[in-house]
């Protein structure tokens, strides 16, 4: 089970590495729409974590294009502050299926992944 996560930030990345692992998943980390895309296509991954916080709308971008263009059947789960919740409802629109609020609680985040890919399991 392949995550690709699109971030700028890097201070949870070891702690979500170890966490991924413990569940069987494997993490990859991208930090650019472009990045995103082509991991999108050569990993095929099995979920995809976007933060919308991203520089200059990225983060919007990426759930525009995987879910248009690349594959609108790979989950995409959205995080920003909660401030930011325009934002976040523009991408569910846009095809993201969930959202959780930054900064992610692992706990949470691990437990809105299981469930995206329970449902995408189920639906398949």
């Amino acid at each position: 089970m392949t995550i690709l996560l699109c971030t700028t930030e890097s201070f949870l990345l070891t702690s979500l590495e170890y966490r991924f692992r413990k569940h069987g998943w494997k993490l990859e980390v991208v930090h650019t729409t472009e990045e995103a895309l082509e991991a999108t296509k050569n990993l095929q991954p099995d979920l995809i974590v976007v933060d919308l916080q991203l520089p200059d709308y990225q983060g919007r971008d990426i759930v525009q294009d995987v879910a248009k263009h690349v594959s609108p059947d790979i989950p995409i789960l959205v995080g920003a502050p909660l401030k930011e919740g325009d934002l976040m409802m523009e991408a569910i629109r846009l095809g993201a299926k969930d959202f959780i609020v930054a900064p992610y609680k692992p706990d949470e985040l691990t437990m809105r992944i299981r469930r995206l890919l329970h449902l995408q399991k189920v639906a398949g």
